[in-house]
């Protein structure tokens, strides 16, 4: 019942992207959240209810590959960026246990929408409104806290470590995941420009 409850948290976060659509600054930059918010719902769908099953990380890096896209200037040199790393870390899969290929794939590409938000957030000519640019920002910070909390909540499977450690590492992933999957939501609103003197 408390996965069902976070999954239906997520797939309401998914509908308030495509809502947002309607009240956007931007439709092509919605049209990339959306796409974003979709590919979340479906690799949840994976990791909630098929036990951690390595596709869902698979789909995980598409959605970072997508907020990616989202953040970049240039789209086509985005998307080229986006399968060179692709093409370098897919015979991964055949040399490796799936499940890391997959994480290593996850790390890169989370990385690289890290790095592409936070140039984003520098640049003074964007084209996405720096109310906007400080909750995506924001959003994927969270995002990361909950990766890093997730890897001290798995630890007690490689290490020993005291249980209060992995506890407190679970309510925290998902405080924290749960988060930013609303920021980044609602990211892609047109929000009133005096608002932006008061994040």
């Amino acid at each position: 019942m408390e996965y069902t409850i976070k999954f239906i948290f997520i797939c309401l976060c998914f509908i308030v992207s495509v809502v947002s659509y309607g009240f956007c600054f931007s439709k092509r930059d919605c049209r990339y959240l959306i796409s974003a918010t979709a590919l979340t719902v479906v690799s949840d769908f994976f990791l909630v209810y098929r036990d951690m099953d390595y596709r869902g990380l698979y789909i995980f890096f598409t959605v970072h590959a997508a907020y990616t896209l989202r953040a970049s200037r240039d789209k086509k040199r985005g998307a080229a960026l986006i399968t060179v790393i692709f093409i370098c870390l897919a015979p991964l899969y055949f040399f490796i246990d799936p499940i890391a290929a997959a994480a290593v794939m996850y790390a890169c590409f989370f990385a690289v929408n890290l790095a592409a938000n936070v140039r984003m957030y520098k640049s003074k000519n964007g084209g996405i409104p720096e109310v906007n640019k400080k909750i995506i920002l924001t959003g994927l910070i969270t995002f990361l806290l909950c990766d890093v909390s997730v890897i001290l909540f798995n630890l007690p499977r490689y290490y020993e470590v005291r249980g209060t450690v992995t506890e407190t590492a679970y309510i925290v992933m998902w405080v924290f995941y749960l988060s930013s999957q609303l920021l980044l939501s609602i990211s892609g609103f047109k929000f009133k420009e005096k608002i932006i003197n008061h994040i």
